[in-house]
C-alpha cells in the first residue's frame, strides 16, 4: 500500500511540529525546578523510503551529548547510503557551547529561559559530490522543562565554504521530552528544526526529523536502554534546490550507552 502526503497536509505537519515544543513550555508552570539535562551517547539504526519518490535509505547514526565544566557539547555523525552500498555518505556536525549561568555563576534566566549558551559549530559532508562545509556561530537559549527534558532554541550566523555563498542565518529549535503514557509504557518525543537563509545561490530551507519512540526496555524493567519507533525526515528546498523536496519516513532503533 502506499502513503501520500498532500501539499496542505505537509504544511499543517508543519506548522504543528513547530508549534509543538514550545507549547509544552507554555503548559508547564514556571516554578517547577529545572533538572539538568543528560543527554548521554546512543547509536540509531534507521531504515526509510522516500514518501515522494523511488529508492530506500539506510542511515547509522552516531550522536553525544555531554557536559564538561562550564561547557556543554552536541555532535552526530550520519553513515547514510542506499541499500545498494554503491556510494556511502558521512555527515557531521559538531556544537561546543559555553553556559554564561555556568561560567559567572549567576542566574541569567528570565520568564521560561533558563539560560543562556555562546557558541558554535561546524557542518562537513565526506563523500558528496562537491566539498561542503559549514561553520556557525551565536547564542543559544534553553527553556524550562520538568524531569529530564530539553528544549532549546539555537540562532547562528550561517556561512558555508566557498566564495560565491555569503553569509545567512540558521535557526535550529530542537527537544528530547520524555512522554510517560503508563508505568509500562513511555514515549520519548525528540528532533529538530533548521531553518537556513538564502546564502547567496539556491533559496532558504526548511529541515526537520521528529522522531517518536517507544521505550522497549521499560517493559521488562530496564528503562532507558533500547528504544524503537519512527522518524519522518522532511527537507524543503534540498540544499537550497528551490522545489526540490524530500520526505522520507524511516524506521528508527536507538540504543542508548
Amino acid at each position: 500500500m502506499s502513503i501520500h502526503f498532500s501539499k496542505s497536509s505537509i504544511n499543517f505537519y508543519k506548522r504543528y511540529l513547530l508549534l509543538l515544543p514550545f507549547l509544552l513550555v507554555l503548559s508547564q508552570k514556571q516554578t517547577v525546578a529545572q533538572v539538568m539535562y543528560k543527554g548521554g551517547t546512543n547509536v540509531q539504526l534507521l531504515y526509510g523510503k522516500p514518501l515522494n519518490q523511488s529508492g530506500e535509505l539506510a542511515t547509522i547514526t552516531l550522536e553525544h551529548f555531554g557536559m564538561i565544566g562550564d561547557f556543554e557539547n552536541f555532535g552526530f555523525t550520519d553513515l547514510s547510503n542506499n541499500v545498494s552500498l554503491e556510494g556511502p555518505t558521512m555527515y557531521l556536525e559538531w556544537y561546543p557551547k559555553l553556559s554564561l549561568s555556568r561560567a559567572t555563576n549567576s542566574d541569567v534566566s528570565l520568564g521560561p529561559v533558563s539560560d543562556v549558551l555562546l557558541g558554535g559549530g561546524i557542518n562537513v559532508l565526506f563523500g558528496g559530490n562537491e566539498d561542503f562545509f559549514v561553520y556557525l556561530l551565536g547564542p543559544a537559549f534553553k527553556f524550562r522543562l520538568p524531569g529530564q527534558g530539553l528544549l532549546q532554541l539555537e540562532t547562528f550566523y550561517y556561512k558555508q565554504n566557498g566564495s560565491e555563498y555569503h553569509g545567512t542565518y540558521q535557526f535550529t529549535p530542537s527537544w528530547d521530552v520524555p512522554l510517560p503514557v503508563s508505568e509500562k509504557v513511555h514515549l520519548r518525543f525528540r528532533g529538530f528544526m533548521d531553518f537556513i537563509g538564502d546564502r547567496g545561490p539556491g533559496s532558504t530551507q526548511y529541515l526537520t526529523q521528529p522522531q517518536l519512540l517507544l521505550d522497549l526496555g521499560n517493559l521488562r524493567g530496564k528503562p532507558g536502554k533500547v528504544y524503537a519507533g519512527t522518524e519522518w525526515r522532511y527537507w524543503q528546498n534540498v540544499v537550497g534546490l528551490k522545489g526540490v523536496d524530500e520526505s522520507i519516513l524511516q524506521v528508527n532503533v536507538l540504543f542508548q550507552l
